[in-house]
């Protein structure tokens, strides 16, 4: 930047000292025309785009109203096409016959008080997180004590445009405005509605990691200690993280078939040692030989003490076109350096690759084969689940 700015000083000083005298070359062909940047607002562009069923929605809803009550100065919108509404179920006439705040639940789960211009997005190697104008109450969950407010993940892979993991139109069919953004999608994208906790307890397949999650925290309760159930099932004071889950397979394959398996495997680490600091007066709490596996698949980076607290709403959130895009950078990524007389430095122990554009995943530091993901990018309230079929063995 600094020598194309000395480049344009030089020039300017070249053409300053100029006289009269000096031969003008005549104009050749027609004038170049300016390229000005966007001339109407995004509510202008959407009033004349072919968005009807948005647009319907939108002027029948109480929108207008919302926005400006957030007063943000740019927004960035993610937006259905006509035919992703009628496949969804939201014809012309349901649209018609819904009420103003049904229709705000769900248009503003597609818009973002955010400056993702597409140079913004093609700046980040990965998905870039942004918190819509959707908020939702959960006080009948254990340890919500503040609205949930939902949150769309954009990146650009490819020729693609990429929602929450999910390719959902092509890139560069955006509608820019002097004040926002829009990005048309092919398909209506539902919000989250399970934690990881209960995702995994309604998936059968998951069914011998439950039982290890349920067997390491009836051990750590019986002495007191923490477990990482609260960190799977979320709270309004911890981020959203990312989670590795290993399906009955998984376990299977490494001679565990039952939860009585597993709880054999934990004895053999117990009684665990009192927990209390290293030589380097870091505090560490011991852990079950089990969960020395499985403190691998996520809730050993969602436990470091810089991604809890009410504002850190989203924490290290990888979804399979961040693995690919980002394999080398994310391998071992140091994500806290440690703080004596607590936290002790915490890093992904994993390391990924990008096997012809399909993530593959290990414990770093080991000659295991590298394990693909079975399903991945489903979105739950506090992240994203991946599906394994073999344990993160050290």
């Amino acid at each position: 930047m600094t020598s194309k700015i000395s480049l344009l000083l030089l020039l300017l000083l070249a053409f300053a000292a100029c006289s009269k005298q000096d031969i003008e070359p005549e104009p050749v062909g027609e004038p170049v025309p300016h390229e000005s940047g966007p001339d109407k607002t995004w509510q202008q562009q959407l009033a004349v785009s072919s968005f009807a069923r948005f647009r319907e929605a939108w002027q029948r809803s109480g929108m207008d109203q919302k926005v400006n009550q957030d007063g943000a100065g740019f927004y960035t919108l993610i937006v259905p096409t006509d035919k992703a509404f009628d496949e969804a179920g939201w014809t012309l006439e349901k649209i018609k016959a819904a009420d103003a705040t049904v229709l705000d639940e769900l248009l503003s789960y597609y818009i973002m008080p955010a400056r993702l211009l597409p140079e913004n997005i093609t700046a980040v190697k990965g998905s870039t997180p942004a918190a819509t104008l959707s908020s939702r109450s959960f006080a009948d969950r254990e340890n919500w004590y503040n609205d949930y407010v939902d949150f769309q993940f954009l990146a650009k892979s490819g020729d693609s445009l990429m929602v929450n993991g999910v390719a959902l139109s092509k890139w560069g069919q955006q509608l820019e405005g002097t004040n926002g953004v829009i990005y048309p999608i092919d398909h209506l994208i539902s919000k989250p509605q399970q934690s990881m906790w209960e995702y995994l307890q309604s998936q059968p397949r998951f069914s011998l990691y439950v039982a290890a999650l349920l067997v390491n925290d009836s051990l750590y309760q019986s002495v007191w200690m923490n477990s990482s159930l609260p960190l799977l099932k979320s709270s309004s004071s911890l981020a959203q993280f990312t989670l590795f889950a290993p399906n009955n397979d998984a376990f299977i394959k490494n001679g565990f078939h039952n939860a009585d398996d597993i709880l054999q495997y934990c004895l053999r680490s117990w009684p665990l040692p009192s927990p209390g600091y290293d030589e380097n007066m870091y505090w560490q709490q011991p852990v079950t030989a089990m969960d020395s596996i499985l403190m691998a698949c996520g809730p050993e980076i969602a436990n470091a003490s810089q991604l809890t607290g009410i504002e850190a709403r989203v924490g290290p959130v990888f979804f399979s076109n961040d693995l690919t895009l980002n394999a080398a950078q994310l391998s071992g990524l140091v994500l806290f350096k440690g703080q004596p007389y607590n936290t002790p430095p915490t890093q992904i122990s994993l390391s990924f690759i990008n096997n012809n554009g399909q993530p593959g995943v290990r414990r770093i530091g080991t000659n295991y084969p590298y394990i693909s993901l079975k399903s991945r990018d489903i979105r739950v309230i506090n992240g994203v689940v991946h599906e394994v079929g073999d344990l993160f063995k050290q």
